[in-house]
C-alpha cells in the first residue's frame, strides 16, 4: 500500500509525518494545524479513525435553520430546468410543487416565524440571499429549511429565466453555500455546509 508503513494504517503514521513535516515547515504544531482547518481531534487521536462534527457555517443565533440542499430526480446535467417537463412533473421530488421553486420547512417552525405555504421568503446564509417559495411540509426535520437544487437561472432559457437575463425564476441555491472544503482530502461539503435564516418578502 502507499503508505509510510507500506500496510493498512489504523494509526496512521503518513497522516502523521504529513502534518508534522507541514508543521515544521510553518513553524507552528500539528494542533495548530488541525484547529486552522476546522477539526476537533487534537494529539494521538487525530491519527486514528474518529468522530469529527460537520463543520458549518453560520452562528446559531442568527441563522437558526441548517439548510438542506438536495437533488432533484428530473435533473439531467442542468439543462433540465429548461424543460416544460421539469415543471409539469415537479411535485414528483418530495415536497416540491408544479411550476414553482420551494423551501421546505417543518411546520413546526414555521409557526414560530409566521410564515404560511405559498408566501414569498427571502433564505439569507453568510455567504448571500435567494428569494422563493415557502412550503409547509413535515417531511422536514425541524431546524432544517431543505431546497431542491436546480432553479435560479437568469440568463439560461425561456423556461429557466422568469424574464432572461433580468428575473430568475426561483432561488439559486449556489448563492447560499459557501466554498467549504475539508482541508485534508479537498472534498466539498455539499448538503449541509451552512447555517441560513429565514424571512418573509
Amino acid at each position: 500500500m502507499k503508505t509510510k508503513t507500506k500496510k493498512f494504517e489504523f494509526y496512521s503514521e503518513t497522516l502523521k509525518e504529513a502534518l508534522e513535516k507541514h508543521a515544521e515547515n510553518h513553524a507552528t504544531t500539528v494542533d495548530d494545524i488541525l484547529e486552522t482547518c476546522y477539526y476537533q481531534a487534537r494529539g494521538e487521536k487525530a491519527f486514528i479513525p474518529h468522530y469529527e462534527e460537520p463543520y458549518t457555517a453560520g452562528d446559531a443565533a442568527e441563522y437558526p435553520f441548517v439548510f438542506v440542499d438536495h437533488k432533484s430526480r428530473l435533473n439531467r446535467e442542468g439543462r433540465s430546468a429548461n424543460c416544460t417537463w421539469y415543471y409539469d412533473f415537479k411535485d414528483l421530488d418530495p415536497g416540491d410543487a408544479n411550476w414553482d421553486d420551494v423551501a421546505k420547512i417543518n411546520p413546526v417552525d414555521a409557526r414560530k416565524i409566521g410564515v404560511n405555504t405559498g408566501d414569498a421568503i427571502r433564505i439569507t446564509s453568510p455567504t448571500g440571499s435567494i428569494t422563493c417559495t415557502a412550503k409547509l411540509w413535515e417531511g422536514v426535520r425541524p431546524g432544517t429549511v431543505a431546497k431542491c437544487y436546480g432553479q435560479g437561472h437568469w440568463v439560461y432559457g425561456r423556461l429557466a429565466a422568469k424574464e432572461f437575463g433580468k428575473v430568475p425564476r426561483g432561488g439559486n441555491n449556489n448563492d447560499l453555500i459557501p466554498a467549504v472544503y475539508d482541508r485534508l482530502s479537498g472534498s466539498t461539503v455539499r448538503h449541509a455546509a451552512t447555517r441560513v435564516k429565514i424571512e418573509k418578502v
